[in-house]
């Protein structure tokens, strides 16, 4: 066997386990308790999906792919201030369902756009309601 061959296998197997690796991720991630899953978008124009958890007084977002354990983004309930509510906009379908919500809110690291599916949409609007005023 060639070295070229070896190498080219070696890495078509890391491939495939990474690949596996970050599947199995996501489903178990899926699978617990008040996951939902949620696109969002930062400072950049781009969508990236994930899950998300509620977990006490805090809603986890998860990147989909990374093999990170910790979540990428924290939003503590008392802190998000909703800014506005909408549709996808046209150039958005092509990244999200069009029965999506858009949320485009607030809290102390800066503006986030989120989208959900209609039911996760009500769970969020209800724990940002049910923060405490003036927390």
């Amino acid at each position: 066997m060639h070295t070229f061959d070896v190498i080219a296998g070696a890495v078509a197997i890391a491939s495939v386990v990474v690949l596996c690796g970050l599947l199995a991720r996501q489903r178990h991630m899926l699978r617990s308790a008040g996951a939902i899953p949620i696109a969002v978008r930062g400072h950049s124009a781009r969508w990236q999906y994930g899950i998300a958890r509620y977990v006490g007084a805090e809603l986890r977002w998860y990147r989909a792919l990374g093999l990170g354990t910790r979540p990428t983004r924290v939003l503590r309930q008392g802190e998000v201030r909703l800014v506005s509510t909408r549709q996808p906009e046209q150039s958005e379908l092509s990244s999200l369902p069009p029965a999506a919500v858009v949320i485009e809110c607030r809290d102390g690291r800066g503006p986030m756009t989120m989208a959900f599916g209609e039911s996760a949409y009500t769970g969020f609007i209800s724990w940002v309601e049910a923060s405490a005023p003036g927390s």
